[in-house]
């Protein structure tokens, strides 16, 4: 009898040697938070085009990329962790139509547009008497300048990454009952072709309309004679931060040299987009030399 409580009491205290820790747990170490993974670059492309989806209203990109900003900090992100982020955003969103669609396609669906719906002003003094021809419109969103020129008897292809805006604008065209080639592409995939257009409308698009390589794709593309039409929000060295859709008007000249001059103003003024600010505007119109 004495023998087997002895054993069993041996057993006891093996067992709790087997279960104590080898060495104590401090209080301090026992309430260290775990320090959580930084999420890959993928994960934060991702996470931010699921959140574009349903963000609150915004009239630009821009201002879904700052809001996002202020939604990561409302989380408890810390700032460091906002900034690489946000550099992660700023970087896909050159690298992938993605982040544009998204963007478009949030800021398209309201039934209250904080943007022009009525054809650009410049667009309808350009081609007043002049004999209609085949027009291609760069980011044709909801298709106001498609839809006016389909109207006055253009032949009218417009593209963009964005589902919704070519919704309005086929349904809009439907409406009016005219024909208009709106395609559902991102600047770098759509064919631009050689000598196809007598009109090319560019209306605040963040594409790089200065380089070197862009404009001799436009000047190919375009026939002989033909017309490219250019407005966007200029450069303001005010800003911290340019506008994606912003244009410096001295490069701009530089960048068309080539073509005849129609038309180039430099000045202040209400945008087509965020038009309820006065802005630095650039507006140009090219002839195509023979």
């Amino acid at each position: 009898m004495f023998r087997s409580k002895s054993l069993l009491i041996v057993i006891v205290l093996l067992s709790g040697l087997l279960i104590t820790p080898l060495h104590p747990v401090s209080a301090q170490e026992s309430k260290t938070p775990s320090v959580q993974a930084q999420p890959s670059d993928e994960v934060v492309w991702q996470r931010y085009l699921e959140w574009l989806r349903s963000a609150p209203q915004a009239d630009s990109p821009s201002a879904f990329y700052l809001t996002y900003q202020s939604y990561l900090k409302s989380t408890g992100t810390p700032p460091d962790e906002i900034k690489r982020q946000a550099a992660v955003i700023g970087r896909m969103m050159k690298e992938s139509p993605d982040g544009w669609r998204a963007s478009f396609n949030n800021i398209y669906r309201t039934s209250n547009p904080r943007f022009a719906t009525q054809p650009n002003a410049l667009l309808v003094s350009t081609v007043e008497g002049r004999k209609p021809g085949r027009a291609l419109d760069i980011g044709m969103g909801q298709g106001r300048n498609s839809l006016f020129l389909a109207l006055k008897g253009w032949d009218v292809t417009g593209f963009d990454v964005s589902d919704e805006g070519l919704e309005v604008a086929r349904r809009n065209a439907e409406r009016a009952g005219v024909k208009l080639n709106a395609v559902r592409e991102s600047d770098e995939a759509f064919d631009y072709g050689s000598g196809r257009w007598d009109l090319i409308v560019f209306v605040y698009n963040p594409l790089p309309v200065t380089s070197t390589a862009w404009v001799e794709r436009l000047r190919k593309s375009l026939k002989a004679g033909g017309l490219i039409v250019i407005e966007s929000h200029a450069t303001d060295p005010r800003l911290p931060m340019q506008l994606p859709t912003a244009v410096e008007p001295a490069t701009l000249l530089a960048a068309f040299r080539d073509f005849r001059l129609l038309h180039f103003e430099d000045t202040t003024g209400k945008p087509d987009w965020m038009a309820e600010t006065t802005d630095r505007i650039v507006r140009m119109v090219a002839e195509k030399r023979p």
